[in-house]
């Protein structure tokens, strides 16, 4: 119960006794008090929805008609609230019962000759690429990695896509505002805080080392034709209608287009060639598909590989 005193006094009843005829006073109360309870905070949902209209308000609702044809919506509705204000401002809609089915009109009916075939219908479109709007992206699929592995190579995609797209490439991120802004990305995607000092270092080193890597600088320098980064690419591969994200793409000064995904995987243990090669056979479906759907760009030839910023390295599909 509401208190001067205090946010509320308790106030405890018995369960009423099973079978009985008569509720107890103090059941009966509170029973009472829920109700009214109740009845507010319709009043209060119910004022907070029609309030929120700007210039026009339609309120339409379907209660049941009692047996005499008398239409009164549920005391517990958010209609009820407004019923015995508003009910005169409905109109009842009938719902059609007892009328004639309207009879469809037609036109001429024209005999046809027994010899008579519906012409061939025409060829399909060839559908080579369709816009990204239609298509759902085909995610790789990271199940073997952790959730703060996957928001950080999401940070990484993110801020070497932002380089690309410098006229002149910046040099590694360092200080505290580099910092800070890492790790208000990480924040964002949804790192635990536990984990999201660790996690910009990873970031951080992963820029930097992409920057101070030739091959990465190469990567990303935007003098090369036609590129793109975060490139959103459709078309036919292997039968089916496919809808990727290209890391990175460019016509390099010999005419040749690249296509290049990113990894932020770090090397532990074992040599690192064979981890590469591990790497790119673990992706080589996806590199395949995204190397099939550059083909149908133009003449150029394509080449497909991995880059690893952790790294420094780039292992090309063979």
């Amino acid at each position: 119960l509401p208190s001067e005193a205090s946010d509320s006094n308790l106030l405890i009843a018995p369960v009423p006794v099973v079978g009985a005829r008569e509720e107890d006073e103090l059941n009966a109360y509170l029973r009472d008090l829920i109700r009214l309870h109740d009845g507010h905070e319709r009043r209060r949902l119910m004022y907070v929805a029609v309030t929120r209209a700007r210039r026009t308000l339609w309120l339409s609702a379907a209660p049941a008609a009692t047996a005499d044809g008398v239409v009164k919506p549920d005391r517990r509705s958010a209609l009820s609230v407004l019923w015995e204000v508003l009910a005169g401002r409905f109109e009842t809609v009938g719902d059609g019962a007892g009328r004639p089915a309207p009879v469809a009109r037609t036109g001429p009916v024209q005999r046809l000759l027994p010899s008579w075939r519906a012409a061939d219908a025409p060829p399909g479109v060839a559908i080579s690429r369709l816009p990204a709007a239609y298509l759902a992206a085909e995610t790789t699929e990271f199940s073997w990695v952790g959730e703060t592995q996957r928001h950080i190579g999401t940070v990484v995609h993110a801020w070497l896509a932002r380089f690309a797209g410098e006229q002149r490439l910046p040099q590694p991120p360092d200080g505290a505002a580099a910092r800070a802004a890492v790790l208000a990305a990480l924040e964002r995607a949804g790192v635990d805080e536990r984990e999201r000092a660790a996690a910009c270092d990873i970031v951080l080193s992963a820029l930097g080392q992409t920057l101070a890597d030739e091959r990465g600088r190469w990567i990303l320098d935007a003098r090369h034709r036609e590129a793109h980064s975060e490139w959103q690419l459709s078309g036919v591969s292997g039968g089916r209608l496919r809808s990727v994200v290209i890391d990175r793409s460019f016509i390099d000064e010999r005419g040749t287009r690249w296509v290049i995904d990113y990894k932020t995987s770090a090397h532990r243990g074992g040599g690192l060639d064979e981890f590469l090669d591990r790497e790119i056979e673990r992706y080589r479906a996806q590199l395949e598909t995204y190397r099939e759907l550059a083909r149908g760009l133009g003449p150029e030839p394509v080449r497909a590989a991995l880059y690893f910023p952790l790294l420094q390295a780039l292992r090309e599909l063979a």
